[in-house]
């Protein structure tokens, strides 16, 4: 059984493809928590449609967005998704079966070339503890780490570091579908060399992309 927690910052366009696709699971022994943190929008309307449990907060950090979806789960296993981020068909079955924390591999939303090359690269990059828009563990490792609410980027990469000290990242073997937004508007070749220059550097710099 899973608690599935999902910040969400002014995410109307994109929600509702990843709350469909939680409701289209294999395994269906699952909770899902949408934190609508600081959102304008219409994206509290959407949630209410799909989720469980969905909150209101005026504070935009993600990390304490998602801390408050923790603390509301009901469920020992915990998956922290991003709300432009959707499963395939087996995904929480998956990761129901393991017994650690990490992350999964992606493809992207779109059949582009380019696309694939960049997720291949991603994939390769998560291996060494990184993130695809989603991190599982269970409340015990979590109680112990939580995210850091100082940091409102590079949170992810954060969490999964100081949870390597308490126990082993796996790379479970399903895809998440990875919205190419960001890539589309910034540019594949300058978000590849962010990635490389972040992972150089543990430093992260850009901003959400609406």
């Amino acid at each position: 059984m899973i608690s599935i927690i999902i910040p969400a910052y002014n995410e109307e366009k994109y929600i509702e493809p990843t709350l469909k696709s939680i409701k289209e699971q294999s395994l269906q022994n699952h909770e899902t928590i949408v934190i609508c943190n600081g959102c304008t929008d219409n994206t509290y309307k959407i949630a209410k449609k799909y989720a469980q449990k969905v909150y209101q907060i005026n504070e935009k950090n993600v990390s304490i967005a998602r801390n408050l979806g923790a603390s509301r789960a009901k469920y020992n296993k915990l998956i922290f998704l991003d709300a432009d981020i959707k499963l395939t068909k087996n995904t929480l079955d998956i990761i129901s079966r393991i017994n650690s924390f990490g992350t999964c591999k992606a493809l992207p939303d779109n059949n582009k070339f380019i696309a694939h090359l960049v997720m291949k690269i991603k994939n390769a990059i998560n291996r060494t503890g990184r993130s695809t828009g989603l991190i599982f563990c269970d409340k015990n490792l979590f109680d112990k780490v939580k995210f850091d609410e100082s940091k409102s980027l590079g949170e992810d990469t954060d969490f999964i570091k100081r949870c390597k000290k308490h126990s082993k990242f796996k790379l479970a073997n399903t895809h998440v579908i990875n919205s190419m937004r960001r890539f589309e508007k910034v540019g594949y070749l300058n978000l590849i060399l962010f990635w490389f220059k972040k992972w150089a550097t543990n430093k992260n710099n850009y901003p959400p992309i609406r």
